[in-house]
């Protein structure tokens, strides 16, 4: 994986972890592109290179997500003890949200716990 798209990946996965839209991709490169621009002018092509429209950025969670769930569904295959979370709330925009986590307990009680599905 090239270094531009693991940069796109790094930034897709903050504006998911950090709620925001996902046409700040397309505001955050206008942002690289102008820091580049005055601190390392010769490097601003590498930056202009980072794939981060709005369809790129939803392509790039979706792609996170389902990297996740399937390190979950391995993971679940060796839970001693399990328990599930469910929690339905609504975002800022009124959309109804229903969250569902999954908290693994292991033989010697180590706890830990994992956002299974966000779906609305």
């Amino acid at each position: 994986m090239s270094a531009h798209v693991k940069t796109s990946y790094v930034i897709s996965h903050k504006i998911a972890t950090n709620s925001k839209l996902f046409s700040d991709g397309e505001f955050i490169k206008e942002c690289l592109l102008d820091s580049a621009e005055l601190i390392c002018l010769k490097k601003k092509e590498a930056f202009e290179n980072v794939p981060l429209s709005r369809s790129t950025v939803t392509r790039r969670i979706g792609d996170i997500t389902r990297n996740l769930e399937l390190q979950l569904q391995h993971r679940a295959v060796n839970f001693d003890f399990f328990s599930l979370a469910l929690d339905d709330s609504c975002d800022i925009r009124d959309t109804a949200q229903l969250l569902i986590f999954v908290c693994e307990i292991t033989t010697d009680f180590k706890i830990k716990e994992e956002l299974a599905t966000c779906s609305q």
